[in-house]
């Protein structure tokens, strides 16, 4: 009877172990985590895998602390792994976001704003239908099952109850922001580019008829103009950005 309260109470420690960094990587990490899926399936979502690797993991799970700051302290350092994982992929989103606004501006869309379920705030037109064909893309080439296999591979780079590496975090987080910020601006460079010669031209037109509000007469023109250019290379920006995604997650959590 020992034997058996002792074994049920191992197994109960590691699947909890093993929950903390699950349900925290997946109420942050990008198609689970998003707001327009209930909280209730993605914490189901989250015992569901938890109760299946647990035993795969079970050799690598340190053992109960003795004391209960121990236990805090482990659990605690499993919540930070596991948002850390999940905000890698969040933050290749932010990329969108950037292209978004830059095309808005660009296409004079700017005052129009909608929800981005992605970001759960509020953002450009652009913005958030980019967003909506990232989760579709994700989910169509099946990168979704490398997100939930990052999560259970992390367990070979981040040991529980090892030091955590908290100056790689702040660096990897860092060069992401950075690389986001970059994506984004060379996804919109077309626009840019357009966006130049057309104010351009048509500061030209100012100057040589002051008389007529050119910026004004020529918005309906701009818009038109920059909804064909967006028709015509939105594939390209997603396939862009979606090599740079799986880039991303191969680089920092497939397994070797």
């Amino acid at each position: 009877m020992a034997a058996l309260q002792t074994l049920i109470a191992g197994n109960l420690f590691a699947w909890l172990l093993v929950f903390t960094r699950v349900g925290a990587a997946m109420m942050v990490m990008p198609v689970f985590g998003d707001q327009f899926v209930p909280t209730q399936v993605r914490l189901l979502l989250a015992l569901a895998i938890s109760l299946v690797v647990t035993p795969v993991l079970l050799p690598e799970l340190p053992r109960e602390p003795a004391s209960v700051l121990g236990l805090f302290l482990l659990l605690g350092g499993e919540l930070l792994i596991g948002v850390f994982i999940g905000s890698l992929g969040r933050l290749m989103f932010g990329a969108l976001e950037v292209a978004g606004m830059i095309i808005a501006m660009q296409t004079g869309l700017s005052n129009a704003f909608v929800f981005n379920p992605s970001l759960a705030t509020q953002g450009s037109l652009p913005g958030s239908l980019l967003s909506w064909l990232a989760l579709l893309l994700i989910l169509i080439t099946n990168l979704h099952h490398l997100l939930l296999s990052a999560i259970v591979h992390s367990y070979e780079m981040f040991q529980p109850g090892a030091p955590l590496p908290v100056g790689d975090f702040t660096q990897t987080v860092t060069r992401l922001v950075a690389d986001s910020f970059t994506i984004g601006v060379q996804m919109s460079a077309p626009f840019l580019a357009t966006g130049l010669v057309f104010a351009l031209a048509l500061g030209i037109m100012a100057r040589l008829a002051p008389q007529m509000q050119v910026f004004f007469v020529f918005m309906s023109a701009q818009i038109a103009y920059g909804l064909f250019l967006f028709a015509i290379t939105v594939s390209a920006m997603m396939m862009f950005w979606l090599r740079h995604f799986e880039g991303t997650l191969v680089q920092f959590l497939a397994p070797e």
